[in-house]
């Protein structure tokens, strides 16, 4: 079982019941933040997704009935050593994830962009990504954009625009934030919404990896 495939299997119905409100892409999500920020806690991942309180406590409980957090005292949820060993898997593959500045090369206001290891050949015309953008943030709400590293060029599919003749500092800015190298992907997740471009990225993201891969 892959990481990506933990993720959608946490965000399955229980035993019948209705299937959660949360996705995979914000499972996965959930879990980063709590890994780069440990302990974190319940108010204070509500504040940094968009879905509901009621959706991020259901989240935070399915985390831990799989044994990947627990509680740090009254100070948040930490990894568990189950939790670091998904935690690592998830970020050999997706290392960085920032929010930038690129509103020039974007859609909307606020821009998340992942890191994402060596996928260059998964990567067509960026429909995919983008489509699954919209998909996962409402139409006119979210989007995103794809780019690849193709040795010293950051290029945009599916013609390879060069996209440091038309952006210049958005360019420069990802590249010394991601320092990509040769065919890794950066998907970068837009919205007027912080948190939506921060789960929309990473809703692209999992386009990359086949469940079972």
């Amino acid at each position: 079982m892959t990481w990506k495939d933990e993720f959608i299997r946490l965000s399955e119905p229980a035993d019948g019941r209705v299937a959660p409100v949360f996705k995979p892409h914000h499972a996965a999500v959930g879990l980063i933040m709590i890994g780069r920020e440990q302990p974190l806690g319940r108010y204070e991942l509500c504040e940094k997704m968009s879905i509901g309180e009621g959706s991020v406590r259901t989240l935070l409980k399915r985390l831990a009935d799989a044994d990947y957090i627990e509680p740090e005292g009254k100070q948040g949820q930490r990894l568990t050593a189950r939790g670091q060993k998904l935690f690592n898997e998830v970020t050999r593959d997706v290392p960085i994830g920032l929010m930038l500045d690129v509103k020039q090369l974007v859609m909307y206001q606020h821009a998340y962009a992942n890191l994402v290891k060596n996928k260059a050949a998964r990567i067509t015309d960026g429909v995919r990504q983008r489509d699954e953008a919209i998909i996962q943030g409402g139409y006119g709400s979210a989007g995103a954009t794809t780019l690849i590293q193709r040795e010293t060029r950051l290029v945009m599919p599916p013609d390879d625009f060069h996209i440091l003749i038309a952006y210049e500092s958005e360019t420069i800015l990802i590249m010394e934030s991601l320092r990509p190298e040769m065919n890794d992907v950066i998907v970068i997740g837009s919205a007027d919404n912080p948190n939506l471009a921060r789960e929309v990225s990473m809703a692209a993201v999992m386009t990359l990896f086949d469940e079972g891969e």
